[in-house]
């Protein structure tokens, strides 16, 4: 009752939200009005509330765009099933998030006298290329897989989007650390904000059997440790061996058997590593990317323990027979209750609704108590590029919808994920709903992860597959293969 009490609340405050429409329009003014004063009306961009602070935003100016049409190429759900990609829906069907970006969109629409249109396709990152080569201007925004954007940047392919006007990617309603990522010098070559939910879906957190936590006796209670920062490797570790069990006493660990943990194996050694703060690729201070790990004795100290942890202790139970996959075999297995806890990501909780036992969501630990913030990795979705075929004299009304719908999706939008579809429908508990508040304030991107997974990331994660701890040796390895790779990114930005 509890439960169904709050769902109604977050329901009506976030619908209550929507109506009252982003940039202080009101009803009225979305109906027939098309007036500056209008824009000033209300809180959102005169003053936001941010953790007890006022701040203070730039009001968007109105404009009559006598019909321009927003047009964004885009996932069609066929293949990259694993995020929620759409940027445009036709009609309500229910479904809170998408009848919320249907509603988004008209108002922007009503707003600006605009349209706004999506063409879907399988997997735009195989089309784009010869897209922009035709040299047809079509688009005015495509999303791409986001270790693929890069390659078009060094193409000279896409213009970057500190060229559009009315955007600052500074502000909350992008996602800022993944914009940090996607930019070189200044120059951004990809963006990604909350108008699309792609990457906001993709942060991976840890799920666990309450049930068989329970029944194994475990005395601790990892909510009260992620609230308090002692939420560690460590702890992770010592509650996963307890589930270890060779369940029908043959003497040989397989797939009749109980384990700590199973997932895909980038994504639980990929998050571990993250969660512990360390980066294959940073930037210096002159804005320039370098490998990290080359000198570096923390990220090799954490590459270590995570191994040694895992080694020959069958707490982790690899699923599939290559590192990127094994997570739908792995809800089978965990569904069956043979690991106390699975990898997943935000869009993947949804697959575990339906379970008869109880389910719990943690963030994956820190390092230890000592590290400053939990890091939850996120990578795999759509980034929105701009191809270099823009008729340039659109750039001012592009970015300034863009910027309208980023804003409008920070008030209505990503709550109506977060606060309703996350917290009230899949989390089970209250405390899983405080879980959710980390896991999003500690959305983490990296350089090497993001753009070059392959000469970087998928390595080190190919050591965790083999169960190599031959790290060092891996690093001199990759040196001259990632250099080449940041000089070609550091060359196209001069």
């Amino acid at each position: 009752m509890k439960k169904a009490i709050l769902i109604l609340v977050l329901i009506l405050a976030v619908a209550t939200t929507a109506c009252s429409a982003p940039d202080g329009l009101d009803n009225n003014t979305q109906s027939n009005q098309k007036s500056s004063d209008s824009a000033d009306d209300g809180q959102f961009e005169g003053q936001q509330e941010s953790e007890g602070t006022s701040q203070e935003y730039e009001k968007l100016p109105e404009a009559d765009m006598e019909g321009f049409e927003l047009r964004f190429y885009n996932y069609d759900n066929t293949w990259l099933t694993w995020a929620i990609n759409e940027l445009d829906v036709e009609e309500q069907s229910g479904d809170l998030v998408l009848d919320e970006i249907y509603l988004r969109n008209r108002r922007i629409e009503e707003r600006y006298n605009c349209k706004i249109t999506e063409t879907k396709v399988g997997n735009p990152s195989d089309q784009i290329r010869n897209i922009i080569r035709s040299g047809e201007d079509i688009y005015d925004i495509a999303h791409v897989y986001d270790d693929f954007a890069h390659n078009l940047y060094i193409e000279g392919s896409l213009y970057t989007w500190e060229q559009l006007p009315h955007i600052n990617l500074d502000l909350p309603w992008w996602l800022q650390d993944a914009n940090s990522v996607f930019q070189i010098h200044g120059k951004q070559f990809a963006a990604t904000g909350a108008y699309s939910l792609a990457l906001y879906t993709r942060g991976f957190v840890l799920l666990y059997n309450k049930d068989m936590y329970k029944n194994l006796g475990i005395t601790d209670n990892m909510y009260d440790m992620a609230k308090e920062s002692t939420w560690t490797i460590d702890e992770f570790a010592k509650i996963a061996k307890q589930a270890v069990a060779d369940l029908n006493g043959d003497g040989v660990m397989d797939g009749n058997d109980r384990y700590g943990v199973t997932t895909a194996v980038k994504l639980h050694f990929g998050s571990l590593v993250t969660g512990a703060g360390v980066k294959y690729i940073d930037t210096d201070e002159q804005g320039n990317p370098y490998f990290a790990i080359p000198g570096n004795a923390y990220a090799l100290e954490v590459m270590q323990k995570i191994f040694d942890l895992h080694n020959g202790t069958n707490i982790f139970y690899k699923i599939a027979g290559n590192l990127h996959d094994g997570s739908g075999d792995a809800q089978v297995f965990f569904g069956d209750q043979k690991a106390l806890f699975v990898g997943a990501s935000t869009r993947g909780i949804a697959n575990y609704r339906g379970y008869e036992f109880d389910i719990g969501i943690l963030p994956f630990p820190k390092y230890t108590e000592q590290q400053e913030k939990y890091y939850t990795l996120v990578s795999g979705a759509g980034i929105a590029i701009l191809p270099i075929t823009i008729n340039a004299n659109r750039f001012e009304n592009i970015g300034l919808l863009i910027e309208a719908l980023s804003r409008d999706s920070y008030q209505n939008l990503l709550p109506a994920y977060k606060e309703i579809t996350l917290k009230s429908k899949y989390a089970r508990d209250d405390e899983s709903a405080d879980m959710i508040d980390i896991i999003f304030n500690s959305l983490t991107f990296d350089f090497g992860l993001s753009v070059f997974p392959s000469e970087t990331y998928y390595a080190y994660m190919e050591n965790y597959f083999k169960m190599d701890n031959s790290f060092a040796s891996t690093t001199e390895k990759l040196e001259p293969r990632v250099a080449s790779a940041i000089k070609k990114l550091i060359d196209a930005a001069q």
